[in-house]
């Protein structure tokens, strides 16, 4: 609550919710809502008990709208491919999701659905329930690991700027004093991140396809893991 022109202004929870998606949850705080609002951050614990409830409220408002899109004419790796596309463009287009997705999945409705959709999604490739959400949940942990890495560069980079270029030249400079580096990068052709990032996602998405193939069970698989491990 706070007194605008001796009034007594009120807000509800889709004040807080709509706010916090305002803010981003990379830079989500209780203060920053309650400002924002124009309250007090104790006038905020009326409808969200923590800053944990406060992110799981944001961040599920924020994955409503991602909404995954399938081309039934896609083998399953180009549909694993496209999935961890579309998951790295949206959470670069929203910061600090990346993160959050990392930290727990599914918390709410809306990661829910997102995983319904893809089990439903690979279901029509062959795949089962448990087998669908193995193949997900390894190509979402690849995809977020790299965007989160991503974004964090790019965040330390912009608060200190010259700091960041410094540790580059630095790097650079390390790397040149070995000349087994040096061959090693030389042999590396010019590539951008998403460049890096699509190697990475293909070669993943490959080789999963092939140690989980439509009809296998996710327990045959970690069956076969286990007694290598062990003949080791």
């Amino acid at each position: 609550m706070v007194k605008t022109g001796g009034r007594t202004a009120s807000f509800t929870l889709d004040d807080v919710v709509a706010a916090g998606v305002r803010i981003g949850l990379a830079d989500l705080s209780l203060q920053r809502v309650a400002d924002a609002l124009g309250v007090t951050p104790t006038a905020l614990y009326r409808h969200v008990p923590s800053r944990a409830a406060l992110e799981g409220l944001v961040g599920e408002a924020i994955l409503a709208g991602l909404t995954l899109v399938d081309d039934p004419g896609d083998s399953t790796e180009d549909h694993l491919v496209s999935f961890a596309a579309q998951m790295r463009a949206f959470t670069l287009a929203h910061p600090g999701t990346a993160a959050y997705l990392q930290r727990l999945f599914p918390r709410g409705r809306s990661g829910i659905r997102l995983l319904e959709t893809q089990i439903t999604t690979l279901g029509r490739r062959g795949y089962d329930p448990a087998a669908a959400t193995a193949l997900s949940s390894a190509i979402a942990t690849v995809t977020l690991g790299i965007t989160a890495a991503d974004e964090a560069r790019a965040a330390h980079a912009s608060v200190d700027p010259a700091g960041a270029e410094e540790a580059t030249r630095d790097a650079l400079s390390a790397m040149a004093g070995s000349p087994l580096v040096q061959a090693a990068t030389a042999g590396i052709p010019a590539h951008t991140a998403e460049d890096y990032f699509l190697l990475l996602v293909r070669s993943t998405a490959r080789g999963l396809v092939a140690q989980l193939p439509p009809g296998r069970p996710v327990s045959a698989l970690i069956a076969t893991l286990t007694d290598r491990r062990e003949d080791r």
